[in-house]
């Protein structure tokens, strides 16, 4: 499973193709590859000897810039037709046979510097090679799984490496060769090639390498430990890790992309602190979810979600309760920044093509799972996940088999969860109605009244109770619109709360939220003013504000008297800029943040309550520097930069939550 392209950084993951499979097909096509690449030059020689059974015509797909050789049936000549792209070499039963193709092509060349934003499905340079699995370097059919023995010769220094098993390599003096293979379901393997260093280790059975450029291979220790105690975790956490191998490819493309037994990383990115400490563990975890169990896409791509539940997440947990709670309630306003227009149903989401994306399909699915682990406990919840993983490992998985096997651990049915879950968009908004007080020494009774708006949704809400004695932890269990309880409490009451850890996926109400800068990024309908000293500067402001928005920026006058109706990001350079907020009645540089770094960023709200996102740079090049940088801090509500460096990130502090109520004493 082809996952995230990003262009500064691991944020999380797109998909883009087929994935493993069920083996639904009775004849998988099985490939002999053999293949000769110059990553310098780009040219490829592949020869492939294709065994196909039940099928009356072979029929595949190549890239435009391969060119075929030869074709043979059963050792005697053949043709091979091209309509648009799709080849078909018709056979004279459906009984076995072998097709030979012999192909050539150069691969096109890497990208410039400063054009590598997108991933092209192949490019070749003296920096190193990408051919992705269906790019169509060899030929690729429609089959759910590929079994295929694949041997790669590069020129010296260059170093081979594809997803499949590890079974040979021979270092020479002028070549250097590889095989791998795969006798498993696994999708068409990807290529890789570069003048790397190839360092390795073991762990528990499984044979892990690095293959770096040179200045990162000091690196290569570290990758090597803490892959190992990944696999390690995640194989006690769900069962063994189904494949021999796992490699950290360097790759010259500012990317992170996932493969069966391996992830290939932009060289920038690897050396990056949050690259070892959490991306690793998603990418290793991603081969249980959406590599050893594939994603049934027509009912929905859950395993984003559980991964980042069960990586990222986790190891938010690891570090406190209190960390954990931070990432839920990031969670929480990155969904409450979300237009309800550009809201979809769990079961709609595909994979990340935009902010919007991340949003529904890794976050609120990553909070669905950690509902169901409070509703199951964590014994059942585990067992749950060990029970999918042993039903469906190397098969086409979806919803249906995962709430199966919870259902199977829990010992009942959860068709009620998983429909107001994963059917439903949007989530439920509680309120809190009228709270009383009564008795006195050790019986005190709090009597309260839950609300929530339709369509009602079945809760458990957590509630806490701040009493003289400590906080009780108590739970009440909602399913209509309204919902009255009594609690017991020992000692004399001061407050209750509702969700005070955001346990449940809500909707925030207003003293919840403070402003972040997804408010305005996410927006359908966001006006874009550019207030700048020079057309450099203009020009720079125009390219970051269509960097950060994740719809078609739409600009407008900065000589406009009044503003638009409509969430809002002013940019530019300081001086300018205060002199427009002053002149159309919004704040200036809060005092904060002024005279600090070379730009500044806060998230605010107008005077008619629409969002608004402002950014103050000293000059163009602080505005250039944060084209990277700062698309990635959308769940923040300020920051200031040096450069490409962020000094200080934050969210403004939350106002009194109407979920809460404080008694007079």
């Amino acid at each position: 499973m082809i996952r995230l392209c990003c262009t500064a950084a691991f944020a999380a993951a797109v998909v883009a193709g087929p994935c493993l499979a069920a083996g639904n097909a009775a004849a998988p096509v099985q490939h002999v590859i053999d293949a000769k690449l110059d990553p310098t030059s780009g040219e490829l020689a592949v020869t492939d000897v294709l065994t196909v059974r039940g099928r009356d015509a072979l029929v595949f797909q190549l890239a435009a810039w391969l060119e075929v050789e030869r074709v043979s049936l059963d050792g005697d000549s053949a043709t091979a037709t091209d309509r648009a792209g799709v080849w078909r070499v018709p056979l004279p039963d459906t009984g076995a046979h072998r097709v030979e193709l012999r192909l050539r092509g150069v691969v096109p060349p890497l990208p410039p510097d400063d054009q590598r934003r997108a991933v092209p499905p192949a490019a070749s340079g003296a920096e190193g090679s990408f051919l992705s699995g269906y790019a169509g370097w060899f030929p690729v059919t429609d089959d759910d799984w590929t079994a295929f023995r694949l041997t790669v010769e590069v020129p010296v220094p260059f170093r081979a490496v594809s997803s499949g098993r590890l079974e040979e390599e021979v270092l020479g003096e002028a070549v250097n060769r590889a095989v791998f293979a795969a006798d498993y379901p696994a999708e068409p393997p990807a290529l890789f090639a570069g003048p790397y260093t190839v360092q390795e280790q073991g762990s528990h059975g499984v044979r892990i390498r690095t293959y770096f450029h040179s200045e990162l291979a000091g690196l290569a220790t570290d990758y090597l430990r803490d892959s190992g105690g990944f696999l390690q975790r995640y194989q006690e956490a769900i069962g063994p890790y189904p494949f021999p191998n796992f490699h950290v490819i360097s790759s010259p493309l500012p990317v992170g992309l996932g493969f069966p037994n391996l992830t290939y990383v932009g060289r920038t990115v690897l050396p990056l602190p949050f690259m070892r400490g959490r991306s690793l563990a998603h990418e290793v975890l991603h081969n249980w979810w959406g590599n050893g169990i594939a994603i049934d896409y027509a009912t929905g791509n859950w395993a984003e979600g559980l991964t980042t539940y069960m990586a990222d997440y986790a190891l938010a947990e690891g570090e406190g309760a209190e960390r954990a709670q931070e990432m839920r309630l990031a969670w929480l306003r990155d969904f409450a920044a979300l237009p309800a227009g550009r809201d979809v149903p769990v079961t709609a989401f595909v994979g990340k093509r935009h902010d919007a994306g991340q949003v529904v399909g890794y976050n609120k699915v990553a909070f669905i799972f950690h509902m169901l682990r409070r509703e199951l406990g964590d014994e059942v919840f585990f067992k749950g996940l060990r029970l999918f993983w042993q039903q469906q490992r190397f098969r086409i998985a979806g919803w249906a088999e995962l709430r199966q096997a919870f259902g199977s651990a829990a010992g009942r049915d959860l068709a009620w969860f998983f429909e107001q879950w994963l059917e439903r968009v949007g989530a439920p908004r509680l309120n809190l109605g009228d709270v009383q007080v009564s008795g006195e020494g050790d019986a005190f009774r709090v009597t309260l009244i839950v609300r929530q708006d339709p369509p009602a949704y079945r809760l458990t809400v957590p509630v806490v109770i701040d009493t003289d004695a400590g906080p009780l932890h108590r739970q009440i269990s909602l399913e209509g619109a309204e919902t009255p309880a009594t609690l017991v409490a020992e000692a004399a009451p001061s407050a209750v709360h509702l969700d005070p850890a955001h346990d449940l996926f809500r909707r925030l109400m207003p003293g919840e939220a403070p402003s972040i800068l997804r408010d305005v990024t996410l927006a359908e309908d966001a006006l874009t003013i550019v207030v700048a000293e020079s057309a450099g500067a203009e020009q720079m402001a125009r390219q970051l504000a269509e960097r950060l928005l994740d719809t078609t920026a739409r600009f407008g006058s900065a000589d406009a008297s009044e503003l638009e109706p409509n969430p809002l990001l002013v940019i530019g350079t300081t001086p300018q800029l205060e002199s427009f907020l002053s002149r159309v009645g919004l704040d200036g540089v809060p005092e904060s943040l002024a005279g600090r770094g070379t730009a500044r960023v806060w998230a605010a709200r107008q005077s008619t309550g629409a969002p608004l996102l402002v950014i103050a740079a000293d000059d163009a090049a602080a505005l250039e520097a944060l084209l990277r940088p700062l698309p990635h801090y959308g769940g923040k509500s300020y920051l200031v930069f040096d450069g490409r460096r962020a000094l200080e990130t934050g969210i403004w502090p939350v106002q009194h939550s109407p979920l809460s109520r404080r008694f007079d004493r």
